[in-house]
C-alpha cells in the first residue's frame, strides 16, 4: 500500500513539476490555497452525526482558459471519533480537473485515503471526489465536496464523506 501511495505522490509532483513552468512562461497564473473546513459521514443510517475537523492545501495550474488541474492534499483529524473509537488522521492525495467561469468552479477527480491510528498505517482505494466553489474577489475562497468511499461490496455512491472549506487563494 505504501508503494501505490508513494507511486502516485512521484507521479502528481512530476506532473506539477511538468506542468508548472510552461504555465508560468506563458503568463498564465499558478495559485495555491491553504483552507481549514469540516467533514461529516454520508452512510446509511449515520449520515451528518458527526464533524470532523479538516485542513488542506492545493494548487492551480491553468489549462487554457477554463480549465485547471488542481493537486491537492488534505489531513482529517480524529477520524476514528466518527466510528466510536478516538484518534487517527486520515491524509488525501490527489488531484482535481476544474472547470472555471469566472469566479465559480465545479470540477472532478481522484484522491487516495492513507489512514494512520495506533501506529499503523494504510492506503485505501482510489475514490472519486467531486468539488464546487467560488472565489471571491478578496481571494477569500469557499468549497463544497463529496467523495465516495470504494471498497469491496460497496456501490459507488453507498458510502462517502462530503465537507466544506474556507480559505485563502494566494
Amino acid at each position: 500500500m505504501k508503494k501505490v501511495f508513494l507511486t502516485v505522490l512521484v507521479v502528481g509532483l512530476f506532473v506539477a513539476a511538468v506542468a508548472v513552468p510552461p504555465a508560468w512562461s506563458q503568463g498564465k497564473k499558478v495559485n495555491f490555497s491553504l483552507n481549514a473546513g469540516v467533514q461529516t459521514d454520508i452512510f446509511n443510517g449515520t449520515s451528518f452525526d458527526k464533524a470532523l475537523f479538516t485542513l488542506d492545501g492545493r494548487a492551480g495550474i491553468r489549462l487554457g482558459g477554463s480549465f485547471e488541474i488542481s493537486p491537492e492534499v488534505m489531513v482529517v483529524f480524529s477520524y476514528l471519533s466518527m466510528f466510536g473509537g478516538s484518534g487517527g488522521t486520515l491524509v488525501y492525495p490527489g488531484a482535481m480537473l476544474n472547470y472555471r467561469s469566472g469566479n465559480f468552479f465545479i470540477g472532478a477527480g481522484v484522491i487516495l485515503p492513507w489512514w494512520f491510528a495506533g501506529g499503523d498505517s494504510g492506503t485505501e482505494n482510489l475514490s472519486p471526489k467531486f468539488n464546487v466553489g467560488f472565489t471571491f474577489p478578496n481571494n477569500i475562497q469557499i468549497t463544497a465536496y463529496y467523495y465516495c468511499w470504494t471498497g469491496s461490496g460497496i456501490d459507488l455512491f453507498d458510502a462517502g464523506f462530503a465537507g466544506i472549506t474556507l480559505g485563502y487563494r494566494f
